[in-house]
């Protein structure tokens, strides 16, 4: 029987690292990027009063239009770009939204730039589609791109690059001279930007410079409740892009998901509608657990690097002479504190570990103390017979 399955389909490093985790009675949570936060009340009453008033049907493929509404709202007050109810698509999720990117500007065989390092999960829907991946580089300390080597990876065969700032996993927020030099990248090679901004909301300085406030004729922005309204688990996103692009992105949406859940798009609204506070406190926790990290690691001398925005903390572990794949499982199996591997993120950063900054405080000073411990000991973390 015929199995037309791509064979190169990539496993994620972090999910490695969570099953084991999830079956180990007592381990430290630091590897998801999952906030600990429920929803806010206000979001969890929508949802059951929108169910219970009869909201229960199919919607438009768009999303119903108050949402839209609100998002084109969002957009032009928190990311400064105008997009109209028309440009925007309610999606099952920022993934869903970026696999619809992928699907609507490029074809089997055509290649898209995609950051090194930068979230795994990308390559899934490139992969699954026949794209060619081609990884650019976001060198340390920064984690910006390096516009001289994107120009030397171009091809007649490359239609898009993906961005993602505030990054994963460095938490990356580049100047705006860097943003306008991948805006004029892109514009002279004829590039799409499929701009990932879903911890648009998650930062710590000035607000992040979205491509689609320069150019947006070619930008595909994918947004998602799931981190800045620690909504992971409820699978609700948005993508903008220009017109008539979106109603070409729609007649794929239609063949895919037909529509979103209708209750869960009413809860979506009261989300944008009351939920400032909330993001206000939830960032104002990340901040403080932030420094508590890096205050922690400074303490005991252990090198990371500090993120601007999203909420992860890449920590160092060269010293240690280790793959990060293999530290990160010694790790947990010996000390019962999951990390994420810097691997599953690309090869720029496989002498890092990710730390989830979505994690409690107890948590993260006691995972981080006894990660500081054993990079300083790193004999200790040897495989045991």
């Amino acid at each position: 029987m015929y199995w037309a399955q791509p064979d190169n389909l990539p496993t994620s490093g972090i999910r490695e690292i969570l099953d084991i985790a999830l079956q180990m009675s007592g381990a430290i949570r630091l590897e998801t990027g999952e906030p600990n936060f429920p929803p806010d009340p206000a979001v969890i009453d929508a949802f059951y009063e929108a169910a219970r008033g009869g909201h229960n049907r199919y919607t438009s493929s768009w999303g119903i239009l108050p949402l839209r509404e609100a998002l084109a709202d969002k957009i032009r007050t928190v990311n400064h770009v105008i997009r109209s109810p028309e440009e925007i698509l309610v999606t099952p999720g920022g993934s869903p939204g970026l696999f619809l990117a992928f699907l609507g500007t490029l074809g089997a065989g055509d290649q898209v730039l995609v950051p090194n390092p930068g979230w795994p999960d990308y390559l899934g829907g490139i992969r699954a589609l026949h794209l060619d991946p081609i990884f650019y580089p976001l060198p340390a300390p920064q984690f910006w791109p390096d516009l001289s080597v994107l120009q030397e990876l171009v091809t007649p065969r490359t239609r898009a690059i993906v961005v993602n700032f505030p990054g994963n996993p460095a938490g990356s927020i580049p100047p705006r001279t860097v943003i306008e030099a991948l805006v004029e990248f892109a514009h002279t090679h004829d590039l799409w930007i499929i701009s990932d901004e879903v911890y648009d909301q998650i930062v710590y300085t000035d607000t992040v410079l979205s491509p689609a406030q320069l150019a947006p004729e070619r930008t595909i922005s994918v947004y998602s409740f799931s981190k800045t309204y620690a909504m992971t688990g409820w699978r609700l996103g948005y993508v903008a892009l220009p017109w008539p692009y979106s109603e070409s992105l729609n007649r794929i949406a239609m063949g895919l998901w037909s529509s979103v859940a209708e209750p869960l798009q009413y809860a979506g609204l009261t989300a944008l509608k009351t939920g400032a506070q909330g993001i206000t406190t939830r960032l104002e926790h990340y901040r403080r657990r932030r420094d508590l990290a890096l205050n922690l690691l400074n303490s005991y001398q252990i090198p990371c690097h500090r993120p601007d925005g999203a909420f992860y903390l890449l920590v160092d572990i060269s010293r240690t002479g280790m793959r990060s794949r293999d530290f990160a499982l010694q790790l947990l199996q010996q000390e019962k504190v999951a990390v994420a591997p810097g691997s599953a993120f690309g090869s720029m950063t496989d002498h890092y570990v990710r730390i989830s900054l979505a994690s409690s405080e107890e948590d993260l000073t006691q995972g981080l103390t006894i990660l500081a411990q054993v990079l300083q000991n790193p004999i200790s973390l040897a495989p045991r017979r």
